[in-house]
């Protein structure tokens, strides 16, 4: 058992030296299920962020995309109706 979980549990009030092994092993065997859980439960945790980071990264890409060909097409426009203009007043 680290010594963590040994404060966590003295400041429970429990004196761990006086559990006989058949206690202690379990506790220190469940105590250490408990820390892989919760770091699995924390790399879970980093990888949705991250993908979810991406996700909002690929979408705003995406919006700048949309954004630069509606610019092309209006200049495209504005050109077009400039020719067009000079072209039927002269």
């Amino acid at each position: 058992m680290n010594q963590q979980t040994k404060q966590l549990a003295e400041q429970a009030g429990f004196v761990l030296d006086d559990l006989p092994d058949t206690v202690l092993q379990p506790l220190e065997t469940f105590a250490d299920l408990l820390r892989a859980a919760n770091t699995c439960e924390v790399i879970a945790l980093c990888a949705s962020t991250i993908n979810n980071n991406l996700n909002e990264q690929k979408q705003k890409t995406k919006h700048l995309w949309e954004i630069v060909e509606a610019l092309v097409i209006v200049t495209a426009l504005v050109a077009w109706a400039t020719w067009w203009y000079t072209q039927s007043h002269t």
